[in-house]
């Protein structure tokens, strides 16, 4: 970034030469005292109104850098607490579809294939609120982030009733034919996979242009 100052040290150059060229003319006019006095006082009037210009530009230049800074650290803040917002999905996600989650005793909506009231649930919606706040501070882009977690959202919700059907309903789980579904399974596992890292190449990629 250039320099903000700079002008105004130019500026205090031109006027320091102003200044000693008035001088010397004066100098020169001694038999003309009053003249080359008038001449000062014009310079040094001339001075004093590139001064307060300086000082004026300067302080809105700072203001707008300072401003500027702030927005800057509010977003990256808003992209940090995006990414721990989705490491919490990641997390969560490995859990209830890998671990302790799905075991006996889940509930009603659990069994029928639903994410409600899940921990999954709810972190996905923390997600969205907080990709919700990041496209309201970088608001030339959109909804992009709020559509990503929505996406996100989306793949696991397909997820839960797909491993319904493999768990209880479809009775291709138990014939040959059965293969179909765990590939739709897969594909599901692959597309869930392939949006979490694109979403996390996305945040660190906002994060290193506003850093």
């Amino acid at each position: 970034m250039k320099n903000p100052y700079a002008p105004g040290f130019w500026c205090a150059i031109a006027a320091l030469v102003l200044l000693s060229a008035t001088y010397f003319y004066g100098v020169m006019l001694a038999h003309q005292l009053d003249t080359a006095l008038i001449f000062l006082d014009s310079a040094a009037a001339l001075i004093a109104v590139m001064a307060i210009v300086v000082v004026a530009w300067a302080s809105l230049q700072n203001q707008r850098i300072k401003k500027r800074q702030l927005e800057q650290g509010k977003t990256l803040v808003l992209i940090w607490d995006t990414k721990v917002a989705l490491r919490r999905v990641e997390t969560v996600f490995d859990r209830y579809f890998w671990g302790s989650y799905w075991q006996p005793g889940r509930t009603f909506q659990e069994v029928m294939g639903e994410l409600t009231g899940t921990p999954l649930e709810k972190s996905l919606e923390t997600l969205k609120k907080q990709c919700l706040a990041l496209d309201k501070q970088v608001a030339d882009e959109g909804w992009h982030w709020l559509n990503n977690a929505r996406e996100l959202s989306d793949v696991a919700n397909a997820m839960a009733r797909e491993r319904y059907q493999l768990d209880f309903c479809d009775p291709r789980a138990e014939v040959t034919g059965g293969a179909v579904i765990n590939r739709d399974f897969e594909v599901l596992v692959y597309t869930w996979t392939a949006r979490l890292k694109s979403f996390d190449h996305q945040l660190d990629e906002i994060e290193v242009q506003y850093s």
